[in-house]
């Protein structure tokens, strides 16, 4: 016995739901289930009435996201200058390079795409920025001349100038300045 049109339709509708099933299920990184969180925090710290979501931000996003709990311990949080100095002493981050290159850019880009934990550094004196790098793709940007990865970052100097989403030109004026790291 032949199966019928009838056969046809449900075996097809029933592989058209496990795909978009397993399509939904692709989506939902780290990242997306954490959006509405991420948005809020860059959301506070911008609003200006909260400089602990500003200065902390990078730590707990690390730890929400990543699990990586090495920038915080109970409610402390280790500061933007305070994780650039960490990470660059290596250990569990490796260094990428600048943001100056394009091939660097790119790796982070697609790293972040793979799931892992990668983040943009600047430090200049007691003070630091730590943006992290967003998966998606690369963002024109006319004053770094290159494509950027997109980031999230909050900043304590300038609040109102933090970010969810944007390119990371944005955030940092000039790319000579900054750093990129992945967590091993």
């Amino acid at each position: 016995m032949r199966p019928g049109p009838r056969w046809a339709f449900v075996a097809t509708t029933l592989a058209c739901l496990l795909t978009i099933n397993g399509a939904v299920m692709a989506g939902n990184t780290t990242w997306d289930r954490n959006a509405r969180w991420l948005e809020e925090q860059i959301t506070v710290c911008a609003g200006g009435n909260d400089e602990d979501a500003c200065r902390y931000f990078p730590a707990r996003a690390l730890a929400r996201l990543f699990g990586l709990a090495e920038f915080c311990s109970g409610g402390n949080c280790m500061s933007a200058s305070e994780i650039a100095a960490k990470v660059a002493a290596g250990g569990e981050w490796s260094l990428l390079g600048p943001a100056t290159d394009q091939k660097i850019l790119t790796q982070a880009q697609d790293m972040a795409v793979g799931g892992l934990a990668v983040i943009a550094v600047r430090v200049w004196g007691d003070m630091g920025l730590v943006a992290l790098v967003m998966p998606g793709k690369l963002f024109p940007s006319q004053s770094w001349k290159h494509e950027v990865p997109i980031s999230t970052g909050a900043r304590v100097d300038k609040p109102s100038a933090s970010i969810y989403g944007k390119g990371l030109n944005f955030l940092f004026a000039d790319p000579t300045k900054v750093t990129l790291y992945v967590h091993k």
